[in-house]
Formats: C-alpha cells, sequence, structure tokens
C-alpha cells in the first residue's frame, strides 16, 4: 500500500468536512466557502504536478520492521495519481528454510496480504468523506467543531461516520486554509480489531502543501505501515 493517491484524497476531505461542518451559516454563505476551497484546492493540486519528492514505506510487524521501500515520486502529464519509481533494489523477501516452513510462510504471506486489501478498501471508505453521511451526522449530533484560538486551526471531529464507533478527525489552520492533520479510527470485521490512519502534513516555503507522514495500524495483525514523504524539489512542469 504506498497511498501515492492520498494527497488530492486528503485534500478533498477538509474540504467537505470544513464546509459541511459549519453551523449557523446561511445555505449561500456555505456554497461560497465551498467555492473558495475548491478554488484553493485545485491550485494546491495542480502546484503539486510540478515537485518531486522521496517516499519511503515501512512495513512493521509487532514492532519489528519487515521491509522499507524508497521510491522517487513524481507526477506525469494525463495522470491523476504521482509515478513512482524504485529506489535502488526492492527489498529482499525473508529467507525460510525448509519446504514446510515455507509453505507456512507463504500462507501466512497470503492471509496478510488479503487482509490488508481488506483494510485499504475500508479505508478508502472514509478518505474523503462523502457529503450525505456528514449531513446525517450534523443531524444526529455526531459533529463537534472544536476551533483552537492559540494556534488558528480548527478541528472537526464525526463520530458513528461509517459504522458505530469510529471517528474521523479533520484538523485546518483556517486563515491560510491549509490542512494540518487527518485521522481515522475505525474497525474491521469486530470491534475490536482497531484500526487506524493519521497524515500529518506539511506545506513548503511557498505554501503548497503536501502529506509528509502517513501511519496506518491494523492492530489485530499487528501490522503498522508508515509512508514518508521527504526531499520535495521543484520539477520540469508537466
Amino acid at each position: 500500500m504506498t497511498g501515492t493517491g492520498w494527497p488530492g484524497r486528503v485534500a478533498a476531505s477538509a474540504l467537505m468536512l470544513a464546509t459541511l461542518a459549519a453551523v449557523g451559516h446561511a445555505q449561500e454563505s456555505v456554497q461560497e466557502r465551498v467555492a473558495a476551497l475548491k478554488t484553493a484546492l485545485a491550485e494546491n493540486a495542480a502546484a503539486q504536478r510540478h515537485y518531486t519528492w522521496i517516499e519511503t514505506t515501512q512495513v512493521e510487524l509487532n514492532g519489528e520492521v519487515k521491509s522499507t521501500n524508497s521510491m522517487s515520486c513524481k507526477y506525469v502529464a494525463g495522470s491523476s495519481k504521482p509515478d513512482c519509481t524504485q529506489i535502488g533494489a526492492p527489498p529482499a523477501p525473508p529467507k525460510v528454510r525448509g519446504p514446510l516452513r515455507k509453505s507456512i510462510a507463504k500462507d501466512k504471506i497470503k492471509d496478510l496480504k488479503a487482509y490488508m486489501d481488506s483494510v485499504k478498501t475500508l479505508v478508502a471508505t472514509y478518505v474523503p468523506p462523502e457529503p450525505e453521511p456528514i449531513q446525517k451526522a450534523q443531524q444526529r449530533g455526531d459533529v463537534a467543531v472544536a476551533p483552537n484560538p492559540s494556534n488558528g486551526t480548527t478541528k472537526v471531529t464525526i463520530t458513528n461516520y461509517h459504522q458505530q464507533g469510529d471517528a474521523v478527525a479533520i484538523t485546518m489552520r483556517q486563515a491560510e486554509r491549509k490542512l494540518v492533520e487527518v485521522g481515522v479510527k475505525t474497525w474491521l470485521n469486530d470491534p475490536s480489531a482497531t484500526v487506524t490512519l493519521t497524515v500529518q502534513m506539511i506545506t513548503l516555503p511557498n505554501g503548497v502543501t503536501f502529506p509528509a507522514k502517513k501511519v496506518l495500524t491494523a492492530e489485530a495483525k499487528g501490522i503498522t505501515v508508515i509512508i514518508t514523504s521527504s526531499n520535495f524539489a521543484q520539477a520540469v512542469a508537466q
């Protein structure tokens, strides 16, 4: 799971939450806010296309690092997602001795892959959030808006968004309309099988925003996937 399609999806989630969670404003005012945010987010998405960066993915199992993989990423003309190229040799699979152990290891890897595919599908139902369930959450009283004047941010939290007991939290810097952090807490198959996603954003000196760190944790399987992005540099326009 590389997460290369998340920058635009996370930006879209900020749009939905920041506008639909607004309370006490006329419909026209909300529409104006939507239009302004759409413009800002579209400009940021366009600016991202002129950058290259390094994306490093680390997979941990029960706290032990199993693989680390680095990719060089950039946008290419006609593509909505970044194009990422392997840096150096791909991570080598762990060595397992004996046919029985190899068979068991192969089955375990297959099960873990199937489980993480399900996790990826689950997370995709949250990012970006959709207008209808957000509006329903508002009507139930499940949307909380918490401004923080000390740092100029606003945190919007939606509970019971997709299933009972889940939560989506978005933190934005209001003045610049910049996304600071996105957090999702949910579960797969059983409420005790918690799945969490945290996305921390970075704003470059010229105002372009990118996801800097993404942490996906599937507690039931002891799996943590950490994706960090760095070395942002302007490239030839696509």
